[in-house]
């Protein structure tokens, strides 16, 4: 994936004249591959996740065996009867696996997940809930305008009173389109050797500002969505599913309304452990979906056919059950916007519905990618916390999904079963090849200001 460094060199706190900024292509930042495939079972894990039954209510002493054999706690999930652990040796795992209360055990290694400082600028800024006049949008941002979220701006309550959790590699809260979009209190990091919140990769920045932001350099879905980062990956990429399970079930208990997985991997289901592994990320997200939280996933950019791929081939977690998986779109010189993106994963069941991620194919231009918030905190380029790049991939779709379900979730009366959100989300998509199912668009590319009406 190509990043594009673009620069706003005289954007001033409160985008007075749109005619006094000027931008200019700056050195192309180091190239990040987006979704690497992962293999679950390969190399020395580093730590175990144990998939206690459902109802045990024997964490502690599980705990106190795991340590007598010479094991740590890393963290414990009551909430789903999930806990991982280091320092285990085969025979002490065997050991805990062989315990009536243990459903599996499985090695739990940090894999590539995504692709490969503080400063304040200014007084605090005004968010705009109409924010087509956002510096870059006419220009450059045929996303917003493709899936009409332009147009539900001021027909709809634009997010306002949500929550969108974001797992990812971490945010840059002083961006100039993030100050202020940013729940400080409830983010937190589950990367150990990354304890703070600040995006040292670029990826949740980019994916962020997608959802919410201040509409001064770029609009976006929701404009008065509130967000919360929630740090899963650290600066290359890297995670454990244990941390992603910990990241979806904080989330739902502190309140979100929204969350958004822009990582993943395709693996192979291979054995009883994985199963179990499947088993646990489904009860986090079972128990996000109890809790009224509506949970989006990148559906993944291996250009793979998620349908005809086999039982055991999955996208993990965008193919969990009650996740909205989502497909990238693009155009290829500014035409064809509905084009499914060339890297994108496809096929329905697999990938739910489709929403811009951009892309670069022969015949592309620039502004067929994505723009976004650069992290000031990550990438030299874009010091100064008023810089923005481009970039493709479903990770950048999925964060338009999640910012219409807090479009729709801000419309709807509270209580609203998050069943009825996910049908309205996708009820309301528009359909390319004329199906309402379609065996490769599956529902269609979502349309935020049909979805908007839904409450009608």
């Amino acid at each position: 994936m190509r990043l594009v460094p673009r620069h706003l060199r005289a954007l001033t706190v409160l985008l007075a004249a749109a005619g006094a900024a000027a931008c200019s292509d700056l050195p192309t930042a180091p190239s990040l591959g987006e979704n690497v495939r992962a293999d679950l079972g390969a190399g020395a894990p580093p730590q175990h996740l144990i998939v206690m039954k459902q109802g045990a209510t024997s964490m502690a002493d599980l705990v106190a065996q795991v340590q007598s054999l010479g094991g740590h706690l890393v963290r414990a999930v009551p909430e789903i009867n999930v806990v991982t652990v280091s320092g285990l040796s085969d025979a002490a795992a065997a050991v805990i696996a062989n315990r009536s209360d243990v459903d599996g055990l499985q090695a739990d290694p940090e894999i590539a997940m995504i692709p490969p400082r503080e400063q304040i600028l200014g007084t605090p800024i005004q968010a705009q809930s109409d924010q087509t006049g956002a510096f870059f949008f006419q220009a450059f941002q045929w996303n917003i305008r493709q899936i009409k979220a332009d147009q539900a701006y001021l027909t709809s309550s634009q997010g306002n009173g949500t929550l969108v959790c974001v797992l990812d590699t971490g945010i840059d809260p002083n961006h100039l389109d993030l100050q202020g979009k940013v729940d400080l209190g409830i983010s937190t990091s589950f990367v150990p050797s990354e304890p703070d919140i600040i995006d040292h990769n670029f990826h949740g920045t980019f994916v962020s500002a997608l959802i919410s932001s201040n509409g001064l350099g770029m609009a976006s879905v929701a404009p008065d969505a509130k967000l919360c980062m929630i740090k899963v990956l650290d600066k290359n990429g890297m995670g454990s599913f244990s941390s992603v399970i910990a990241g979806i079930v904080y989330a739902a208990t502190h309140g979100a309304n929204v969350i958004n997985m822009s990582l993943g991997a395709l693996d192979t289901i291979r054995g009883p452990d994985d199963v179990h592994l499947v088993d646990a990320i489904k009860r986090a997200i079972n128990f996000a979906i109890k809790n009224g939280t509506v949970p989006v996933a990148a559906s993944g950019n291996n250009a793979v056919n998620l349908s005809t791929a086999g039982p055991h081939v999955m996208e993990i977690p965008a193919e969990i059950p009650g996740v909205i998986s989502v497909g990238a779109t693009a155009p290829v010189a500014q035409q064809d916007f509905d084009r499914i993106a060339s890297y994108s994963n496809l096929g329905f069941p697999g990938v739910d519905v489709f929403a811009p991620g951009g892309d670069e194919v022969q015949g592309s231009v620039l502004q067929d990618l994505i723009i976004s918030a650069c992290a000031a905190t990550a990438v030299p380029q874009c010091a100064g916390e008023i810089s923005y790049v481009f970039g493709a991939g479903t990770s950048f779709a999925s964060p338009h999904v999640a910012g219409e379900a807090a479009v729709v979730v801000s419309d709807f009366a509270k209580g609203e079963s998050v069943g009825h959100l996910t049908a309205c989300i996708e009820s309301s998509a528009d359909h390319p090849t004329g199906k309402e199912v379609d065996p490769l668009y599956g529902h269609g590319r979502i349309d935020v200001l049909t979805a908007a009406a839904c409450r009608n």
